[in-house]
């Protein structure tokens, strides 16, 4: 038997073997320093825990890539979150590469929660299943949106809706079936001798009318018994609304006068006196032959108008 022939043969098969897995590392680092590069958070991850993270996804996270290793991803989101999270993640595993999205809040290490989209999907890889999870943060996207809209349905000044608001809202409710719909009343609302107030303290004064005002409705709408999609809108000038969805004329006729108390009751501290002031409020409620908000709104101002004329601080109602 020729050992030398064997050695050599051995020595072969070692160094072939050392050379197949010296590439198989270089591969694992190339692709590793590829995915690194990726501008989006990626987790491979079993259902025991995180098999990879790349550099985005250990940003967003805040952690170091040994400390990812083993973690399971649930781990980082919030509690409120995980259960809907939990979901994904189980649907994924258990999915044929079809993809998922989700959005959760994620409690990183450095104590900054972060609103992040979770796209997970299954590799098709044998054994064990596999997903991955690309990470994207959207929190300031979300700052974004919810900034806009808020600028497009509320009043600049008062932080109160507007009318634009108050009317889509109350189109929910004003459809053609009449005979579906819930009950719906508006109360309408004007700040008494409001001119008088400008006149006196100045324009700066009234616009701070129209703020108390607004924040004591603010704080009004959530004790209103009977409604949970009660909505207060400035309408213009100083008219105001108050939409009332699931009221009948009786019980919006109750909310108006409430809201008049509260109102009296309030005091605006003023360097020379404290300002007061009362309101004026019409009342109607939606009839199948109005046919739209901006009739039933019309015979609310009628009500308004005969408040005013009763002498003011006061509740009247739209036959």
């Amino acid at each position: 038997m020729d050992h030398f022939g064997l050695f050599e043969e051995d020595s072969e098969s070692l160094q072939a073997a050392a050379i197949t897995q010296q590439s198989l590392v270089d591969t694992q680092e190339r692709l590793g320093a590829m995915l690194d590069v990726m501008p989006i958070g990626l987790l491979i991850h079993t259902e025991q825990g995180i098999l990879f993270a790349n550099k985005e996804a250990c940003g967003l996270l805040k952690i170091g890539k040994a400390q990812a290793l083993g973690q399971h991803f649930l781990d980082y989101v919030r509690a409120s979150d995980a259960p809907a999270m939990a979901a994904q993640l189980e649907t994924a595993f258990s999915g044929s590469g079809k993809t998922n999205t989700h959005e959760c809040v994620v409690e990183r290490r450095d104590g900054v929660p972060r609103l992040l989209k979770i796209i997970s999907g299954r590799l098709p890889w044998e054994g064990n299943p596999v997903i991955q999870l690309l990470l994207q943060d959207i929190t300031d996207q979300k700052r974004a949106e919810t900034s806009l809209r808020q600028m497009t349905i509320t009043d600049e000044l008062t932080g109160a809706y507007n009318r634009r608001q108050a009317m889509y809202e109350a189109a929910l409710y004003t459809g053609t079936s009449g005979a579906a719909r819930i009950p719906l009343s508006v109360i309408l609302i004007d700040i008494d001798h409001f001119k008088r107030i400008n006149d006196t303290y100045g324009h700066a004064i009234g616009d701070i009318a129209l703020k108390e005002l607004t924040r004591v409705a603010h704080g009004f709408i959530p004790t209103i018994a009977g409604t949970d999609s009660a909505l207060f809108a400035r309408i213009g000038g100083e008219e105001f609304v108050i939409l009332l969805p699931g009221l009948g004329r009786a019980a919006a006729r109750t909310v108006a006068e409430q809201f008049r108390r509260a109102v009296a009751r309030m005091h605006i501290v003023l360097p020379t006196a404290d300002l007061t002031f009362t309101i004026s409020l019409g009342v109607s409620e939606f009839r199948t032959e109005d046919g739209d908000f901006e009739t039933m709104l019309a015979r609310a101002d009628t009500a308004l108008y005969a408040a005013k004329e009763g002498g003011r601080n006061r509740v009247s109602l739209a036959p």
